[in-house]
């Protein structure tokens, strides 16, 4: 490779490394804004801005060195790649020196006096640790030198810009408000929502039915004691209730489903009449406290409980318990059932029966309560304005949200809504009373508003 080729690409080498870009030829208008910087998300920003120096600055026989400069409020600096301009003169000078090794070569871009350079540089967040923080400025340093002498020119500003950290708004749906009664299923899950009745039959499981609330009965009783075993809590949790719902205006008791059971032992007519009696005790003593009227309740007489005895019998473990089952699933006489299993095996299984499980069959109080609201249309309108946030849809999210401003669950979206189309003082007010309430998300919009305010006080 002859020398002159040699030189010529160690001339373009410091283009080639540090992104410097020639703009349009000399005397050719250039469309360009002076100054301009992208983020490339919270990592990294890319400065593009452009360097030239006249002819009448460098002369022939001068070279004019720019070094641009990244400068924080706090006077941090990042020092980014010189640029230096050369008069024709110094221009040949320099290439016949470094032709004959007596200058090194060129580390910088080296453009003619009079071109235009424009400079992309991009700026990460490891270079500058403190690049996000407030106002940032590009300084330019500017010496001319000549054969004999180096002169410092005044230091300018390119332009300046600070990071504006993104709105990402949070939010959240609101609950339909269910009314008090709503609020009292989430601890008390022996309240179920009217859609969710269910009638009773004989085959079901009521002791394993984990929403059903029962209290029992002395053997062979009608009467409700409150100090009846574990009736007090069950009782008082019961009436409470009842009573909250009723004097709520925004839900009501649709149904009080009670179901009265009786134990196996005796005969059927007497027990079946036990057991209706047991469920209308259950339906007085509530209505003794909570006036209500009986068509609010709905009493089920399940005579014997024979489908609880034989999960109970099916559940533990004791000597003849197959045989009892078998007795239970291929009799379909009730009282030759009962006459059957007390004869088995000499009616040891049965004693183990009554001794163990049928106590607990001596009880009828099974009680659901079913309950409705007035629908919440507020916070339809909400969670539809809420989708719409999240499609980017803010100007049709607003037109809904301002329906229901009334409404403290609407505010942290609709100053979403507000801030997102440009009405950021409203915005933030209503973001704010959402946050003083304790909303979660409206905490963090405001957070994100007051940064982003700060940001663009500090890029001033």
């Amino acid at each position: 490779m002859n020398k002159n080729r040699l030189h010529t690409l160690l001339a373009l080498l410091p283009l080639l490394l540090f992104g410097f870009q020639p703009a349009a030829a000399q005397g050719e208008a250039s469309t360009e804004l002076p100054f301009s910087h992208e983020w490339i998300g919270n990592e990294a920003v890319r400065l593009r801005f452009p360097l030239t120096a006249s002819d009448s600055l460098t002369g022939r026989d001068y070279a004019v060195c720019y070094t641009p400069l990244l400068v924080s409020g706090t006077r941090d600096t990042l020092r980014l790649s010189s640029v230096i301009f050369r008069g024709t003169r110094n221009r040949r000078r320099t290439e016949r020196q470094r032709y004959f090794g007596e200058t090194a070569a060129a580390q910088w871009a080296e453009p003619a006096a009079g071109d235009t350079l424009w400079v992309e540089r991009t700026v990460t967040l490891a270079e500058a640790p403190w690049l996000l923080n407030g106002r940032q400025c590009v300084q330019l340093l500017a010496e001319r030198e000549g054969c004999c002498r180096m002169e410092l020119l005044p230091e300018r500003q390119l332009g300046c810009f600070a990071y504006i950290p993104p709105f990402v708004p949070r939010i959240q749906p609101v609950e339909d408000n269910t009314g008090k009664a709503g609020e009292l299923q989430r601890t008390n899950p022996v309240l179920q929502h009217i859609s969710k009745y269910r009638p009773y039959d004989e085959t079901r499981i009521l002791r394993k039915e984990s929403d059903m609330l029962f209290v029992n009965f002395p053997l062979n009783k009608t009467t409700l004691l409150h100090d009846f075993r574990s009736n007090g809590p069950t009782l008082d949790t019961i009436v409470s209730i009842t009573r909250q719902i009723m004097a709520d205006t925004t839900s009501t008791v649709k149904l009080i489903q009670i179901v009265g059971l009786a134990s196996v032992e005796g005969s059927i007519s007497h027990n079946c009449r036990l057991a209706e009696q047991r469920a209308v005790a259950l339906r007085q003593y509530i209505q003794q406290r909570v006036p209500s009227a009986n068509a609010l309740y709905e009493i089920c007489n399940g005579c014997e409980g024979w489908s609880e005895l034989r999960d109970q019998i099916n559940d533990s473990d004791f000597e003849g318990r197959e045989g009892l089952l078998d007795i239970i699933d291929h009799t379909p006489d009730a009282n030759e059932r009962e006459r059957r299993m007390k004869r088995y095996q000499g009616g040891r299984p049965w004693a183990y029966v009554r001794q163990n499980i049928l106590q607990d069959q001596r009880n009828s109080g099974y009680l659901r309560i079913y309950y409705d609201y007035v629908p919440d249309s507020a916070a339809a309108v909400i969670n539809a304005a809420s989708a719409l946030l999240q499609q980017d849809r803010a100007a049709e999210a607003l037109a809904q949200l301002r329906t229901v401003q009334a409404d403290p669950r609407s505010w942290n979206a609709l100053g979403t809504a507000l801030y997102l189309t440009g009405q950021e003082a409203e915005g933030m007010a209503y973001i704010r009373r959402a946050a003083e309430q304790g909303n979660p998300q409206a905490i963090d919009n405001l957070q994100q508003m007051e940064a982003i305010t700060a940001a663009r006080e500090a890029a001033q």
